[in-house]
């Protein structure tokens, strides 16, 4: 008998989903590796200064946690309005969503400053909502079951996939 319970996807969320990724899952692992090779197309899409929406994946140490199990434990936090500061070599990204966990150190709004190996995953959103990058969301979708890809794709607001960066 089918579970006849909505997806968390389908369903308005006052506030962000976020997932426990487990640190030897190889697929997300060859994710983090696509994206570090196609950075480059990542700061082409961002220089070319469209509506598109760019944003980053960086991993953030959580202390509390860390010092509780005494082992280094990491969330994976996306920031968006991301620039490529050229000059500088380096990124920069404003927080949307904060874990209540890592709320004492950042907020939403807050802009910060990165390099590009502090990225583990980037993508690049059309208005039209188009996806370029976004690995790592790829590999989540596709961990889902086939009936709830749908409203994963509306919750993220993508029409289509990119084939490549």
């Amino acid at each position: 008998m089918a579970d006849s319970t909505p997806s968390k996807l389908a369903q308005k969320q006052d506030e962000p989903l976020f997932m426990a990724i487990p640190p030897t899952d190889l697929d997300f692992q060859s994710a983090y590796e696509r994206a570090a090779a196609t950075l480059p197309a990542f700061i082409e899409h961002i220089q070319r200064g469209d509506d598109s929406i760019c944003s980053t994946k960086l991993r953030f140490r959580d202390p509390d946690e860390s010092e509780r199990l005494g082992e280094d434990r990491f969330a994976f936090i996306w920031l968006t309005g991301v620039h490529y500061h050229a000059g500088e070599r380096v990124f920069s990204g404003t927080f949307f969503d904060v874990p209540p966990e890592f709320q004492k150190w950042h907020q939403v709004g807050q802009r910060l400053g990165f390099d590009g190996e502090d990225i583990f995953d980037w993508m690049v959103l059309t208005s039209e909502g188009r996806l370029f990058g976004g690995y790592s969301l790829r590999v989540t979708r596709s961990k889902l079951p086939e009936s709830e890809r749908v409203d994963y794709d509306r919750y993220i607001g993508v029409t289509a996939y990119q084939p490549d960066a």
